[in-house]
């Protein structure tokens, strides 16, 4: 006796394929998001620390260094475009170009104050009050859907679980994008439910399989990234006697070549004004001073 299976669905051959293809990509992002999530806040700041015992006073005098150069180049720039133009180099052109410069550098240490500084929250503040635009809807929907997930009154929480709630706090408080998606995508959140996944048609596990290779690719640049920045680059170094003692040579030939280009813009300024810009004097409004000592004592790597 005959079966009548023609209305039997058929299930693709690619189909189970795909499913697991899904599976692995889905364990590997939640790997890299894990790997990515402990360089930034174990990894990183263990190697800070170890940098900045060994080479922080040296760092600190150098980003010193470093910004007095660029202001008072800048002042020296533009003395010289007026003379250039064959214009006389009056007090009153000193002051105007001085002021030109202390305008100029108070936003640039606006814009590294929000880059170093200020937490994600008053960075997100600031972009939301510049742009006039209402709160990202995004956040708000990864927040709710990872709380689905942790919240101790859904599930009883593993200690996993319970760091992972406390990661999820702590990134909503900050409205830090990225860690909200990277505790979505550790919590598998984003993924379709099993019922939902087993009636999926050929094309839609095709597209769950390239959507979860395209988050892995971007978890896996930002891993990459990291390793070739600093503090990681230096990893497998800051142990080694020979390399502590080759940076810190570096480190002090650039800040003799600072100190040098520093007395090269001094003689400069002199030259042009007929005086100098009084030692332990900045003519930049005193909140960007205090921003750039703690700039100074805070950040390293940037701007020589």
């Amino acid at each position: 006796m005959s079966h009548d299976t023609s209305n039997t669905p058929s299930l693709h051959p690619d189909a189970q394929r795909l499913r697991e293809r899904a599976t692995e990509l889905r364990s590997a992002l939640r790997e890299a998001a894990e790997r990515g999530h402990r360089m930034s806040t174990q990894e990183r700041p263990r190697l800070l620390a170890l940098y900045d015992e060994l080479f922080g006073e040296l760092e600190r005098e150098l980003q010193d260094l470093a910004l007095r150069c660029a202001e008072l180049g800048r002042r020296v720039e533009l003395l010289t475009v007026k003379v250039a133009r064959g214009e006389s180099i009056t007090p009153e052109i000193v002051d105007l170009v001085n002021k030109v410069v202390d305008k100029e550098y108070a936003r640039f240490h606006q814009r590294l104050r929000e880059a170093f500084d200020m937490t994600s929250s008053q960075r997100e503040d600031i972009a939301q009050a510049r742009l006039g635009a209402e709160p990202d809807t995004e956040l708000v929907d990864m927040y709710r859907t990872a709380v689905k997930r942790l919240h101790p009154d859904v599930a009883k929480p593993s200690a996993e679980d319970t760091e992972l709630w406390h990661r999820l706090q702590d990134a909503w408080e900050q409205r830090d994008a990225s860690k909200l998606r990277t505790i979505v995508t550790m919590l598998g959140a984003d993924e379709p439910d099993a019922d939902v996944s087993a009636n999926r048609g050929i094309d839609e596990l095709q597209r769950d399989v390239e959507q979860l290779e395209a988050k892995l690719r971007v978890e896996e640049r930002k891993i990459r990234r990291m390793e070739g920045q600093e503090p990681f680059v230096f990893a497998s170094e800051i142990n080694n006697e020979a390399w502590k003692r080759n940076h810190r040579a570096e480190l002090e030939t650039s800040i003799a070549a600072k100190k040098k280009e520093l007395d090269d813009h001094k003689r400069n300024y002199r030259d042009l004004t007929g005086g100098d810009i009084a030692e332990g004097t900045d003519l930049r409004p005193k909140e960007d001073v205090d921003f750039n000592k703690d700039f100074r004592d805070n950040t390293y790597f940037n701007n020589r």
